[in-house]
């Protein structure tokens, strides 16, 4: 039964993130937008579960949808930086309210209420930077790398369960995640890699625009920093002392550990391209 719910979730969930991709700007914009508002929440909700920490979720969520707010109009619409005023006068508020507050740690507030905005907004954010002018200036929206990026992220979920609970053996880091293999990690690798070739070779009107070692390039990218991302919230929630961040898709737990790896290949991906001098 429990598989079945995961099954049937990550189907809907899939779908639903290849619509909004797919369907235009607005959607893709909205999408990262509800997911920025989402992730921050539920951080907040399990940060102020822990140890003293009294962290504002509605100027978390509030500071974190404003940057994402900013660095999507800078890559949307080319603005200038007065989008930021929005995300600066929060911080102001974020910093003043502590001393009006007799709480007993204002500086685990502080680092709660904020961290979202780099952990979760900044890599939501960034897939703007992934999606607009990407072939060049004014070229508009396009969905290929984005869409690209999550295919990656599934195929290396995929394989690395599937390989993991066949013939894995040797753990990954044990420390942190001990049902994670070296077997595991190799066969998402692999299975990444030929997802990226199979869609050079057969998708050509998408992905001729770039020559089929970038997007080789890209999934080894993703696979190496979406495994760390993934070890990153599972030592997040082991000092926590939880299992799973939220209850918000079933079977698969909370919108972080379903883009806990995102949140670090968005990010690295971002990097990638800008070293090998795309327009990002």
């Amino acid at each position: 039964m429990n598989f079945l719910i995961r099954t049937i979730t990550a189907l809907v969930f899939a779908s639903v993130m290849l619509f909004c991709i797919l369907r235009g700007a607005p959607w893709f914009v909205g999408l990262f937008g509800v997911c920025t508002i989402l992730t921050t929440i539920e951080y907040t909700g399990l940060a102020n579960r822990f140890k003293e920490s009294n962290a504002s979720r509605l100027w978390a969520t509030v500071a974190a949808f404003t940057f994402y707010a900013a660095i999507v109009g800078l890559s949307v619409m080319q603005s200038s930086a007065v989008l930021f005023l929005p995300f600066i006068f929060t911080l102001i508020v974020i910093m003043i309210r502590e001393l009006y507050f007799k709480k007993p740690s204002p500086i685990n507030d502080w680092v709660h209420t904020l961290f979202p905005v780099i952990y979760i907004a900044l890599p939501y954010a960034l897939t703007s930077m992934l999606a607009f002018d990407t072939m060049g200036p004014g070229t508009g929206y396009s969905p290929t790398i984005p869409l690209t990026l999550f295919i990656f992220l599934w195929c290396n979920d995929v394989g690395a369960y599937c390989t993991g609970c066949t013939i894995g053996k040797h753990k990954l880091f044990e420390r942190i995640s001990p049902k994670k293999t070296w077997e595991g990690s190799i066969g998402g690798a692999v299975l990444t890699m030929i997802a990226a070739f199979l869609l050079h070779r057969f998708l050509p009107d998408m992905y001729a625009f770039m020559p089929v070692w970038v997007w080789m390039g890209m999934a080894l990218v993703v696979v190496v920093f979406g495994t760390w991302g993934d070890l990153i919230e599972s030592l997040m929630k082991r000092e926590m002392g939880i299992k799973d961040s939220g209850k918000i898709l079933p079977g698969h737990g909370g919108m972080l550990d379903r883009f806990d790896s995102a949140l670090l290949a968005i990010p690295a991906t971002v990097v990638y391209f800008s070293l090998l001098g795309f327009y990002i």
